[in-house]
């Protein structure tokens, strides 16, 4: 599914390229919701990616410890130095009137260095995300 998610985003970002020409200046509606949809299918298909090599491909239901590992913390350090120089920049962007393009290429990198972060926590920290527990409680199901 993660593969088919970023072939999915790759497809719909050279559809809503080609639609508007290469012109990102006016984008419409339906290019703006295309543009969102790729880059929602893009953070699921790398989330998921980085799932399956971390957890492997056979999910094992129950209670699984954090692991925390020298590569997520070095990762996690980095991507917050990052998100931290982006929104220094973004600031500095704003108050001082940078061009509109500039400003939202910072918001969308820091957005996006934000989804990388929380999965690298949540691979890191998150360790009882799924606890299943039998219950006798009369419903049959």
């Amino acid at each position: 599914m993660p593969i088919v998610a970023l072939v999915l985003a790759v497809v719909l970002a050279v559809v809503v390229l080609i639609s508007t020409g290469g012109d990102s200046d006016n984008l419409a509606e339906l290019d703006l919701a295309g543009v969102a949809w790729s880059i929602g299918l893009a953070v699921y298909g790398a989330q998921g990616l980085i799932s399956v090599l971390l957890e492997g491909q056979e999910l094992r239901p129950g209670r699984v410890l954090p692991h925390l590992t020298g590569p997520l913390s070095t990762g996690i350090v980095l991507l917050s130095l990052a998100l931290f120089s982006i929104a220094i920049l973004l600031a500095i962007g704003l108050t001082s009137d940078w061009d509109v393009d500039v400003i939202g290429l910072l918001a969308g990198a820091g957005c996006l260095v934000l989804a990388s972060l929380l999965v690298f926590y949540k691979e890191a920290y998150v360790g009882e995300e799924a606890t299943l527990d039998n219950r006798d409680d009369g419903i049959p199901w």
